[in-house]
């Protein structure tokens, strides 16, 4: 299984404002930070502030933060603001027609449930703890 450059970017930019807790971070920091493109991190950021994860402030001492603490934003739910785990993940990406005996099917929808399950137990805090 792999992500997703925009559930990477996601992830990111949440990891970012949590290790900064309670501090405004600007997307031109976090560009110039990590070298990406300005436009293209106001994108994945729309994500996350439609999903209530982050919230912005426009104007001088203006920027992003979250919305809750760390410890209660789960990678799950920054994959889900990303947009793709509707479609990428569990449900009927890969039909068979052998269903429901189809062993790669069953595989990766064990797989799928075990990724998913880990991550909506693991927390932004979790992420960023140093040590």
């Amino acid at each position: 299984m792999k992500l997703t450059r925009q559930e990477e970017l996601s992830i990111l930019i949440a990891a970012e404002l949590a290790s900064h807790e309670g501090k405004r971070l600007s997307l031109v920091d976090m560009s110039e930070l990590h070298g990406i493109s300005n436009a293209y991190l106001k994108k994945i950021v729309r994500g996350l502030r439609t999903a209530g994860i982050v919230s912005a402030k426009e104007g001088v001492g203006g920027g992003y933060m979250l919305t809750r603490p760390p410890q209660n934003i789960t990678v799950l739910e920054i994959l889900q603001a990303a947009g793709s785990t509707k479609h990428m993940y569990g449900g009927d990406m890969h039909p068979c027609p052998l269903q429901p005996h189809c062993l790669p099917q069953r595989i990766r929808t064990q797989i799928e449930t075990v990724f998913l399950t880990y991550c909506g137990n693991v927390t932004l805090d979790q992420l960023v703890k140093k040590g």
